[in-house]
């Protein structure tokens, strides 16, 4: 599984080509997002980043079991407007399961701790038991929105509709199934892995940022591919 999954972006004809367009984008994307006031003009390229790889999502969910690896290869970067189009969906379904757990810390935790500062008694033990038992609701509430985002994004993809994220019969088969949870926790571990090599390589330097800007387009196309295989089965 994580070996078809790494070594799925280097598939198909004309892989230089693909590579080299996704590097750009999201070199941009990174470099463009630390300009301050225009950091906004960062949007472009992630929403065509996430948008090829909601294509990856869909072309994996929808190729037939046994097809041959030559043929069954990422998609190539061909009508923008279109990526453009299903990035958009992907951010705001990927926002909109975020934002449920973000907002409950957000409430929860920032309640607290201004209900303590307030009393003049940080030091106090309940609102410290309470940040700790609310933080760890949070924790579970958002691994659950993360376990159904990829089976959301399977919908959104097939159905090119923001609607498609909100099928209750995908959201309940994915949830109960032992093969989605296993590359659903494959998905997990490639993209912690990925961030952990991607950050140390950053570290190193103005050209190990660029590098680490590039190789997170593949880091996100193998886990695109892991998220579409955890509903194709």
């Amino acid at each position: 599984m994580f070996r078809e999954a790494l070594t799925y972006p280097v598939r198909g004809e004309d892989v230089e080509r693909r590579l080299l367009v996704g590097a750009i984008l999201a070199v941009a994307a990174g470099l463009l997002a630390r300009l301050g006031v225009l950091a906004v003009f960062a949007l472009l390229p992630a929403v065509v980043l996430a948008g090829y790889a909601l294509s990856v999502v869909r072309t994996t969910a929808e190729s037939p079991g046994g097809t041959a690896a030559a043929e069954d290869a990422p998609p190539e970067f061909g009508d923008f407007r279109a990526l453009a189009a299903d990035g958009a969906r992907a951010l705001a379904v990927g926002f909109a399961y975020l934002l449920v757990p973000a907002a409950a810390l957000a409430v929860t935790v920032g309640g607290a701790i201004g209900g303590a500062s307030a009393a003049g008694r940080p030091e106090s033990l309940g609102p410290t038991v309470f940040v700790f038992g609310a933080g760890t609701v949070v924790l579970f509430l958002s691994l659950a929105f993360a376990y159904l985002l990829p089976a959301a994004l399977t919908g959104v993809a097939r159905t090119r509709r923001l609607s498609g994220a909100l099928d209750r019969g995908r959201l309940r088969a994915s949830a109960g199934d032992a093969g989605y949870f296993v590359v659903w926790v494959a998905a997990l571990l490639v993209g912690g892995a990925a961030v952990v090599v991607l950050a140390s390589v950053a570290a190193l330097g103005r050209l190990g940022e660029v590098v680490a800007l590039a190789g997170s387009f593949y880091a996100l196309v193998a886990v695109a591919r892991l998220f579409g295989r955890a509903i194709s089965g």
